[in-house]
């Protein structure tokens, strides 16, 4: 497979601002890279493969370390939840759940992530208000997303 490497830029903000990128796990090949606003931070957006419900996982970089901030959820489906001693749950006020303040380091500045189909769970990032679906753009794929300078 041949990927002509997606560009985005989000943020005329400052040089050390970081930027997010996403390549193929085995070949290394670069998929998409965004820079990233000010505040460092990206949505991670997906459908749960069985229910369909919409999750969205909150990112950031804090003093160059990539971390996982917050989720949000609108049911415990299989494989969701809250993890006691991980984060602080609430409800989110419409029958869904925040787990927040997680502040869970990724390993290494690399978040590993085998990308879904279109219409199942379109895996979908979200930067400064734009979105990218990884799903279109390379489904069923195993992709690294790592930070950087831009």
């Amino acid at each position: 497979m041949v990927l002509a490497p997606l560009s985005l830029a989000c943020s005329s903000g400052p040089s050390d601002v970081q930027a997010l990128s996403v390549h193929l796990f085995d070949s290394g090949e670069p998929v998409v890279t965004i820079d990233l606003p000010e505040d460092a931070a990206w949505v991670l957006q997906w459908r749960h493969s069985v229910t369909g419900i919409l999750v969205k996982d909150y990112f950031a970089v804090q003093e160059g370390q990539m971390m996982l901030e917050q989720s949000h959820m609108p049911a415990f489906d299989a494989g969701l939840g809250h993890i006691p001693g991980r984060g602080r749950l609430e409800s989110d006020g419409a029958s869904g759940y925040w787990v927040r303040d997680i502040d869970e380091p990724i390993l290494g500045n690399r978040f590993v992530l085998r990308v879904g189909d279109v219409g199942v769970n379109d895996h979908t990032l979200i930067v400064a208000g734009q979105q990218v679906n990884l799903s279109t753009l390379v489904p069923r794929q195993r992709v690294v997303m790592t930070i950087g300078a831009p």
